[in-house]
């Protein structure tokens, strides 16, 4: 039975290296006679036992029922994925316990003899059936009728059937979410027209959205490079709007949950091989199986790929910015011991290596897809490489009544190194970023069927951020003749530390009260140091290089949520909640000083939010949500006023956005399923005055965000044919939208937009299939971001192809 699972990266570190010998070690312990994965086996009789299960996901139920009665019980994972079973109790046999738990599934159990079943799927024809989402990113697991944030989801199904082999390729199937890369190398997701740096991107701050992969915080490099691919992933979640109130100070714009697949207790196993135009070279696997037998389990998985895009260079020393490559290891590592009844262990360990390819190009005419590093005598297009690790300690006890104690550990590093353009002859950079993050939740979990459920844990984290930087400037063009050097030490701390709670009561049938608090406080210190050489004393240039900084702030917040929900019927729901999101403050040198200290508030939103969710149709799943977003102090960067070329953070006197979205799944009951996403956003600037917006009198007010396309859609279905034949075809639309920081609203800066649209064919024979790929089927010609001398330009990939093929056994 599939109950949890393990992952990890490429160069193993020591941890992961450990997790994995002590698998290797215990592995030729596993019993050879397990079950298989493709059938859940259950030892049965027709005695009576005395059961006392609480409500709860479906793996978890047969657990305990496997406990209780003392029978073996194993189910294939991707069978008792996603289903929910009520709660049970009393004296029965196994077969009538079993028939409660699966009560209104599309699961069954077949007698073998007189003490065995089987559980398998229905069998309806043809028919590709939906499974009920579940939702996991709130902390308490609920279903998607039951979710009132406004969330995308995307299953391991999903992603299998429309080939979404990076989070990119899922953020464009939902509404209001994209991932756009601009030049410098600052690729990043948005969420309601918020980029996870904010609408700018001011240098000391936080992120404005979190990303948790297996239950550990990814830091802000780890977002833009990271672990983009989608191999053996369980289920991708996009919250949308403020989740500060469960996620602290980093989801003021929204939360991105990641959950890979969980080790079983039979043994399973996957690979997958692809090869396409462009050099792409694609490999994956995947393992997982019993140690010792219903006590411990494993999961390895790993992808590795490697693709060399499609830009001309004008100088051959640029040419490594074309190479992509990508590796990611996974482990995990299960212990359900039957000694200590209610408890499990999982261990993760996750190594990452990313090197994006560069996709900057430099005009007149960006799809020329041409690079001239010289083109603009200090090009800021970079070559920058991430090796990430994760590790996980999520252990769970569970008390009776559906209560639990949860405690998730989580170690995070990442370490970034950075190149220009080798082929510049005017500009360059060397250095690396490092990330060193802890985290520590511990939460009680109350999922037992009742009126009450909800979570109350309490947070702590400490994050380290170093970044070490020497830039090279033979800079005639800009200060005068000679060669200059600049050298920058900085590291941004930050310590954390919360209580909060997410609560939901059942007043009446049909109401329901909900309400949440966080209590959090941030210590946050910043520090700069950096030494020039070849400027002179005093000089503007001089000023504007040498900084010195060492500061620390405090800040206390508290962030409540609240809100009510009706039933119109027991399929149809509506929700009406208001939640604040927060991001901390942080240190800056002041204007025009190489040392006075300048501090930066804090900044808020007040979300107010109606959702409405709906399945009253058979194989219809539909949500919707209207939001309207209350901003005060938005930390936008400007130019310091006394010194051109400089940067500094101002806070926003007030900003607003406003919108909504539409997703919705349906299966025709034919073999055909469709999805569908529709979002609508709004933004405005106000109260702000930046040299920035010279082009209105330095005033900003009424200007969009960046980056906020205003009409975000896509579409999709899929048909599987009971022979093997499948074939599955998506496409998205994005409205045109100004580039990366470009709050000035300038024209010659205004992304046009686009339409991409892709397809599969293939051919499923037992375990094996085999298909073919298109992607950006018309060859759309598109950029994704303008830098702010137009000069250089963030271009799209055009169209590419290739076949792929997969095992599972």
């Amino acid at each position: 039975m599939e109950f949890a699972r393990l992952e990890r990266g490429m160069r193993p570190s020591i941890g992961t290296t450990a997790l994995l010998a002590l698998i290797s070690a215990f592995a030729p312990m596993a019993a050879p006679g397990s079950a298989a994965a493709e059938e859940t086996v259950i030892a049965q009789s027709g005695a009576a036992y005395s059961f006392d299960i609480p409500a709860q996901d479906l793996a978890g139920a047969l657990q305990a029922l496997a406990s209780q009665s003392g029978h073996q019980i194993s189910a294939r994972g991707d069978l008792v994925e996603g289903h929910q079973s009520p709660a049970i109790s009393g004296s029965m046999s196994v077969e009538e316990a079993l028939r409660q738990l699966l009560a209104g599934t599309d699961l069954d159990y077949r007698l073998n003899g007189t003490t065995v079943a089987v559980i398998a799927a229905e069998q309806r024809s043809n028919a590709a059936e939906l499974k009920p989402l579940v939702v996991y990113g709130e902390k308490v697991q609920r279903s998607y009728q039951e979710t009132y944030s406004s969330v995308g989801v995307a299953t391991g199904a999903d992603i299998e059937t429309y080939k979404l082999d990076e989070l990119s390729d899922v953020f464009n199937t939902m509404a209001n979410v994209r991932y756009f890369s601009s030049n410098g190398g600052n690729n990043a997701m948005q969420i309601r027209g918020v980029n996870a740096d904010g609408i700018t991107a001011p240098e000391n701050s936080a992120p404005q959205i979190t990303v948790v992969i297996d239950g550990v915080v990814q830091s802000s490099e780890a977002l833009r490079r990271g672990s983009r691919g989608t191999w053996d992933l369980k289920q991708v979640e996009v919250l949308r709007g403020p989740q500060s109130t469960l996620q602290g100070r980093n989801a003021m714009a929204g939360a991105i949950v990641v959950e890979s697949n969980d080790p079983t207790f039979d043994y399973e196993g996957s690979a997958r091989g692809t090869l396409g135009n462009q050099e792409r070279r694609d490999g994956a696997f995947m393992l997982s199986g019993p140690i010792m037998e219903d006590q411990v389990a494993f999961r390895l998985a790993g992808e590795f790929r490697q693709e060399e895009k499609d830009i001309d260079f004008v100088n051959s020393a640029d040419e490594d910015l074309n190479d992509d490559k990508y590796r990611n290891v996974r482990g995990k590592l299960l212990i359900v011991p039957k000694a200590v009844d209610g408890l499990s262990i999982k261990l993760t360990a996750n190594d990452v290596f990313d090197q994006p390819a560069s996709n900057t190009v430099t005009g007149p005419d960006y799809f020329d897809r041409r690079f001239d590093s010289s083109a603009s005598g200090y090009s800021t297009a970079e070559l920058r490489k991430n090796e990430v690790n994760n590790y996980g300690v999520d252990v769970t006890y569970e008390f009776d009544g559906g209560l639990s104690l949860r405690s998730i550990t989580a170690l995070h590093d990442a370490d970034l190194t950075i190149g220009t353009a080798p082929g510049n002859p005017v500009y360059s950079r060397t250095g690396g970023r490092e990330n060193d993050d802890f985290t520590q939740d511990l939460r009680l979990e109350l999922d037992g069927g009742g009126d009450l459920t909800g979570t109350v844990g309490l947070f702590y984290g400490k994050f380290d951020y170093e970044t070490d930087s020497r830039f090279f400037l033979d800079s005639s063009i800009l200060f005068g003749a000679g060669d200059h050097t600049i050298d920058s030490r900085t590291q941004n701390e930050t310590e954390s530390a919360a209580v909060y709670t997410d609560l939901r009561y059942r007043l009446t049938e049909n109401f329901s009260l909900l309400g949440a608090l966080r209590f959090q406080r941030d210590e946050v210190r910043n520090f700069i140091v950096t030494d020039v050489t070849g400027f002179l004393e005093n000089s503007i240039a001089d000023i504007l290089y040498d900084k010195s900084m060492d500061a620390t702030q405090e800040y206390d917040v508290l962030l409540p949520k609240a809100g009510i929900a009706y039933d119109l019927t027991p399929d149809r729901t509506v929700a009406l909640t208001v939640a604040r999101g927060y991001r901390q403050g942080f240190s800056q040198v002041a204007d025009s000083t190489i040392d006075q200290v300048a501090e930066v508030d804090p900044e808020f939103v007040w979300t107010t939010e109606l959702a409405y969710r709906d399945q009253s149709i058979e194989g219809l799943t539909l949500g919707g949500n209207i939001f309207y977003n209350s901003y005060k102090d938005q930390q936008i960067t400007i130019r310091d006023v006394g010194l051109d070329g400089a940067v500094l953070t101002d806070n926003a006197g007030s900003s607003e956005s406003y919108g909504a979205e539409v997703e919705g799944r349906y299966s025709f009951g034919n073999g055909w399923q469709a999805f569908g996403a529709l979002g609508v956003l709004k933004t405005e600037i106000k109260d702000l005055t930046s040299i920035l917006c010279s082009n209105t009198n330095n005033i900003c007010d009424g200007n969009k965000f960046p980056e906020a396309p205003e009409v975000t859609a896509s579409i999709g279905a899929s048909y599987r044919h009971e022979s093997g034949f499948f074939a599955a075809a998506d496409a998205s639309y994005t409205s045109d939208f100004y580039s990366n920081s470009a709050i000035d609203n300038d024209d010659a800066r205004l992304v046009d937009e686009y339409y991409l649209a892709n397809a599969r064919i293939g051919y499923a024979l037992g375990h094996f299939s085999a298909s073919l790929y298109v992607d950006n089927i018309f060859d759309e010609e598109y950029l994704t971001g303008i830098s702010s001398n137009t000069i250089e330009a963030s271009v799209g990939d055009g169209r590419t192809f290739g076949v792929q093929v997969f095992a599972r056994f």
